[in-house]
């Protein structure tokens, strides 16, 4: 009786094994609207599966992993087609990542995915991400008196690794120049990496950060927001899936001007002294 029972615990713990790759190999998807003055749809072959997207959003596509999705657009409430069509996006199968909608550095809109470090950080120290896409000179990250990013272009992201607590009085520039923005504080919270979208245009007077914090104590699973208001984080669990089914309805969030802290929070700039003027560069998922 021992040799069988023994037996039976052998094979029900390797057959945890599978399932706990599985649920580390999960993908975590994120889309990030960060193009100014847009309520828009996007559509996957002709069916609309985001509806009213409004600027500042998040919107969790999680159930898109893994597909090679035809035909995309992103179509403003004018019926304006902004981007696209696409003809193939792959979309990641495994991990966190973001893929925003943005203007590049030319005024355009356009679609970037960027990865998303989930790799654990020292006791004591978060993760901040910066990520450039706006329509912008490249720029710098003040802290302090300290420039810690330098010559951040349009489509790139750069990390830092901070200690753990309020990030206050950050502020970004042109590269070289004085500071034309503030970040405002933000939260920086163990097992966290927070990431900050500058989006919008300094040509337009549209240029706002969107802040993303991803929980990486469960690895590709969990994302949370920030509230800048409140200094607070909530989180929530997505359910992924690999199917090919098209969700028919997707949680956008709140605007840039909202109050709501559903899915999103955006940290506006208060008192901006815009500078600087659009740039060459484009790229395309």
């Amino acid at each position: 009786m021992r040799r069988v029972l023994l037996g039976l615990a052998i094979v029900a713990a390797t057959s945890l094994i599978p399932q706990a790759a599985s649920a580390q190999e999960a993908a975590d998807l994120t889309l990030v609207h960060g193009i100014p003055g847009a309520t828009v749809d996007v559509a996957v072959d002709g069916t609309v599966v985001i509806d009213g997207f409004v600027p500042g959003s998040l919107a969790n596509i999680s159930s898109f992993a893994g597909q090679s999705l035809v035909n995309v657009t992103v179509t403003d409430d004018a019926g304006t087609v902004l981007i696209g069509p696409i003809a193939t996006l792959d979309v990641p199968a495994t991990g966190s990542h973001s893929i925003v909608a943005h203007l590049d550095a030319d005024g355009e809109p356009v679609l970037t995915t960027f990865a998303n470090n989930t790799a654990a950080t020292a006791d004591g120290v978060a993760r901040v991400t910066v990520v450039h896409t706006a329509s912008a000179p490249a720029i710098d990250l003040i802290v302090g008196d300290e420039r810690p990013i330098v010559a951040l272009a349009n489509g790139q992201s750069r990390e830092l690794e901070l200690p753990v607590g309020d990030l206050a009085g950050a502020q970004v520039a042109p590269t070289g120049d004085v500071a034309i923005a503030e970040l405002g504080t933000v939260a920086l919270a163990a097992d966290t990496n927070t990431i900050v979208y500058a989006v919008g245009s300094t040509a337009d007077d549209t240029l706002v950060f969107v802040i993303q914090v991803v929980d990486f104590a469960v690895v590709a699973v969990v994302t949370t927001t920030v509230d800048s208001s409140t200094s607070s984080t909530s989180s929530t669990s997505s359910t992924t899936s690999t199917t090919s089914n098209v969700p028919v309805a997707v949680n956008t969030g709140s605007p840039i001007d909202g109050s709501s802290s559903t899915t999103l929070i955006v940290v506006a700039l208060g008192g901006l002294a815009l500078a600087g003027s659009a740039f060459a560069a484009r790229r395309r998922v």
